[in-house]
């Protein structure tokens, strides 16, 4: 990766309590000595007109609102408004990508000009940051498997159930109020997650029941996942509105901007373009969209605490460009990736602190990575030199894994990193052709008019081409690019040299011989292929000129014309002519049909893939499998020998928590024709001394 990093502010007075977007985050606070104080909010707006540029901070992790797409180019319908707002306000838009927990964080510290995110407007919220008015209202539902049956319409339907939430959202916020502190659930059954595609991998495998999220995020989900469905709607609404300090001067020209884009009709397409919904059922009307931001007042002001951040600085190796140029590796090849980050907050950094993979483009985007620790601590305005060993994938492609950093408390802050890599694909697909420039292959005749009885000779030269054949009624032959026939035809008769060029394409040329004092009809009869496989089809084709009526095969046809046939054997085509005179004349087409060769056996079980997502793991961590087989009834996924997934799909996932330390091996069984199996081994460590 390659960003250039944003100026920062320490602050004085920054809250414990942060929350972050619809999807609560609590920032690690403990008191530094070396806080400063920020800038003063009420210049926002002149110093954004006199730099030409507003930074908006995103977290990318939220289709369809936010994401990288398969351009790794940042995306979505949050990102596609802020632009719009840029160039409404006549500025350039840049953005910044952090872990949606220090969203506001990155606000409040001046690391970004206005944070957007689907972030819901709560009054917890807006004691930290300032609200533009709302630009989306949205359902909250509940997504599950296809095989749950129930449907949610209130929290009781929840009772007893393992729910997933994305970790700092104001769906937990609801669970924990709802179900867990009700006595619905217990608190191990309310499961956060990092992102949303991880809530909605472990949907699909059953390691949860239902999760929670925004109803457009969900029918993406639903649409790319059979095995997924929304069982449930309108519990908590959404309300999503642009961050921006206390006090900025930013909320009155953006909330201008919002305002002309959804009356002249932009706001109104990107809704379609990105949400595919109806723009009025989710633009609030103008009196609803007011949100009242609050003056801050000493008062209102907690006891000063300090607010984690992070900075990327540089890539220490392996600097992807932006994913334009990402490193070459080999399947299965090991290397170590560095980072150079700042600590641009104001809280110290402990050594238990760690940089952590948490999302990618693909499964495989994990590369085997483990948490990379801190180390030592890392106080405001210091940078550290982090690294991460890594194992690139066995599977051919493009891989971007993403990165962040975590406290000792599991909360995630700061600016996104990433690695960028590629596997090259070792049968790659061949080339394009080609292009086909003009064919001409200069048909010609020795002479083109000849007596009865008489002969002539059919001359061409072509070049760069795939294949010839000359046609001549229904004898179709293959011929050489510089080549000859000497024909002797009884009447007129055109000829045809049909061209196949370099991509597969066809071109006929045709020339006419003419007999002279020979009757004043013609007859041409052909098919395009004379050789079949079983199941195959050809076209029947036929030039008949100056007679009283042409039949094939018994049945009255136009003269000039064709047909399409299967014959499931050989079989012999005829075409009669009744001439002027009464007097009749017939050609034949034999189409011959080869018997296929029989099936190949059955095969027996191929394990194609088969990862962890690290091999070594803390007592009363987690780890997830990976596999991907072939030609199978099913698998089984064994730990010591005990079954952890049993007859399950050739394709999937699973997760383990083991609870001793020691070392565990895991091997996967696929089972079919025969069997097969992989064995991975996995070390669960005690705590390390610091």
């Amino acid at each position: 990766m390659n960003r250039t990093s944003h100026r920062f502010w320490l602050v004085i007075a920054c809250l414990a309590v942060v929350l972050a977007a619809p999807r609560l985050a609590i920032a690690s606070a403990t008191f530094h000595p070396s806080q400063q104080s920020a800038p003063d909010p009420t210049g926002d707006w002149q110093r954004v007109q006199s730099d030409g540029k507003i930074v908006f901070g995103v977290a990318a992790d939220y289709p369809p609102f936010e994401f990288y797409n398969s351009n790794f180019e940042l995306d979505g319908f949050d990102i596609a408004l802020a632009r719009a707002i840029g160039s409404e306000l006549g500025v350039e838009v840049e953005f910044k990508d952090f872990a949606f927990d220090g969203l506001l964080n990155a606000v409040q510290l001046g690391q970004v000009d206005v944070a957007i995110g689907a972030i819901s407007v709560t009054p917890e919220r807006q004691q930290v940051v300032d609200f533009t008015n709302l630009y989306y209202i949205g359902n909250s539902v509940v997504l599950a498997r296809t095989s749950f049956t129930a449907t949610v319409t209130s929290a009781t339907d929840l009772a007893d159930l393992r729910v997933g939430v994305q970790r700092g959202s104001t769906y937990q916020q609801w669970a924990q109020r709802n179900l867990v502190d009700k006595g619905l659930i217990v608190q191990d059954s309310l499961v956060p997650y990092s992102t949303p595609s991880e809530m909605i991998r472990d949907i699909r495998n059953g390691s949860i029941d239902v999760g929670l999220l925004g109803q457009a995020t969900a029918e993406l989900a639903e649409k790319r996942n059979d095995d997924l469905h929304i069982v449930g709607v309108s519990f908590n609404q959404q309300q999503f509105a642009i961050a921006a300090a206390k006090g900025s001067s930013l909320i009155e020209p953006l909330n201008q901007a919002l305002l002309t884009l959804q009356s002249n009709g932009t706001f109104a397409a990107l809704v379609q373009q990105y949400l595919q919904t109806n723009p009025n059922h989710v633009t609030p009307d103008p009196d609803s969209a007011v949100v009242n931001n609050e003056p801050e007042t000493p008062s209102s002001v907690a006891p000063a605490a300090c607010v984690n951040s992070m900075a990327f600085i540089a890539d220490l190796n392996y600097d992807d460009q932006n994913m334009t140029a990402p490193a070459i590796m080999a399947p299965g090849q090991d290397f170590v990736k560095g980072w150079r980050v700042l600590n641009n907050g104001t809280c110290d950094w402990q050594p238990d602190y760690a940089l952590t993979y948490v999302r990618g483009n693909r499964i495989e985007a994990s590369m085997s990575g483990s948490p990379a620790p801190v180390g030592r601590v890392v106080t405001p305005g210091e940078t550290v030199d982090l690294s991460a060993p890594l194992r690139a994938p066995q599977v051919p492609g493009v891989f971007q894994g993403f990165w962040q950093m975590r406290d000792n408390l599991g909360q995630y802050f700061g600016q996104v990193v990433w690695v960028g890599i590629q596997v090259p694909d070792p049968n790659p697909p061949p080339p394009p052709p080609p292009p086909v420039t003009d064919i001409n292959p200069n048909l010609r005749a020795d002479s083109n008019f000849i007596g009865p009885g008489q002969c002539t000779t059919v001359r061409w030269d072509v070049d760069n081409v795939r294949a010839v054949f000359f046609i001549d009624g229904g004898n179709s032959q293959g011929v050489g690019g510089h080549d000859a026939r000497t024909v002797c035809p009884g009447g007129a008769t055109t000829y045809t040299l049909r061209i196949i060029d370099v991509n597969g394409g066809e071109h006929d040329f045709q020339i006419t011989i003419t007999v002279t004092g020979a009757p004043d009809y013609s007859i041409n009869f052909w098919a395009d292929n004379t050789n079949l496989n079983g199941g195959q089809c050809t076209t029947l084709r036929w030039d008949v000129r100056n007679v009283q009526a042409v039949y094939l095969d018994g049945e009255g046809v136009p003269g000039v014309s064709a047909r399409d046939v299967c014959p499931g054997g050989a079989q012999t085509y005829t075409l009669t002519v009744i001439k002027r005179d009464g007097g009749q004349e017939s050609r034949q087409v034999t189409i011959n049909v080869n018997t296929p060769p029989p099936p190949p056996p059955p095969q027996g079980p191929v394990i194609r893939r088969f990862s962890v997502s690290s091999n070594q793991i803390p007592s009363g961590g987690c780890i997830s499998f990976d596999w991907s087989a072939d030609s199978t009834q099913g698998v089984n996924l064994l730990r010591n020998g005990g079954a952890i997934v049993a007859g399950g799909p050739s394709n999937g996932s699973a997760q383990d928590c083991p609870d001793a330390i020691g070392l565990y091996e895991y091997k996967l069984v696929a089972y079919g024709v025969g069997q097969t199996e992989q064995t991975l081994t996995v070390n669960v460590v005690g705590p390390q001394p610091r």
